[in-house]
């Protein structure tokens, strides 16, 4: 079963097991950021990757250009560990790291969580591609992809026991919105994809054949 299917069928659990008043909640602010052009005005195919500079778990700095200049990057926002939806995709991209990494690019993860818990996240995930830090969602804010959260939607993270702001070390209570890109050694994104449906995620076969494509370009241009 690919990816897109597996997160289709726990959405469709997860919904039909929610109450009333929290799946109304959660439809609404799905409304709300689809009226708000969230992924239309965020970062997109074609346009260059913004400069990072993120810590991973061993608080390293790890910075964008320095990776870049190893060959594409594959990366990843995502929500945090919490998130089935996040925790799903992130294993499948470990699961596609070998094919990633044959193809001379890298895997990158983002979350907002501090670097203790992207340390447990990657732990408990078996993830063996750098998973780094971005406290208050700075960089997903920089690439136009991160939200601040309504009312309704608040109470429906802190009735489960979800602090965003401590989690995050920020002052309001924000996500990233789940995307994915495959980016050029120049910081051009080939490959595109946002949704503000957390259950929504491209299939890793996607990022492979846009590193194929990238691959075959490359090797045109140097004939």
């Amino acid at each position: 079963m690919s990816l897109t299917q597996t997160l289709r069928q726990l959405s469709e659990r997860h919904t039909a097991a929610l109450p009333a008043r929290d799946r109304a909640d959660f439809e609404d602010e799905l409304d709300r950021l689809r009226m708000m052009r969230v992924t239309e005005e965020g970062l997109g195919l074609g346009d260059y990757l913004p400069d990072f500079a993120l810590k991973d778990s061993a608080g390293r700095r790890w910075v964008s250009s320095e990776l870049l200049d190893r060959g594409p990057l594959v990366l990843a926002l995502f929500r945090g560990g919490w998130c089935p939806y996040c925790d799903l995709t992130m294993v499948a991209l470990e699961e596609a790291r070998p094919a990633v990494e044959a193809l001379g690019a890298q895997a990158v993860g983002i979350m907002p969580d501090m670097p203790e818990q992207v340390a447990m996240t990657a732990r408990q995930r078996g993830l063996g591609y750098l998973l780094l830090s971005d406290p208050a969602n700075a960089y997903a804010r920089l690439c136009g992809l991160a939200y601040e959260l309504s009312p309704n939607h608040i109470r429906i993270h802190r009735e489960r026991g979800r602090d965003l702001p401590k989690m995050h070390a920020d002052q309001k209570w924000r996500l990233p919105v789940p995307a994915v890109f495959v980016v050029r050694p120049d910081a051009r994104i080939v490959f595109a994809f946002s949704d503000v449906d957390p259950a929504r995620w491209p299939d890793p076969e996607e990022l492979i054949t846009s590193l194929d494509s990238l691959r075959d370009a490359h090797a045109l241009s140097n004939r």
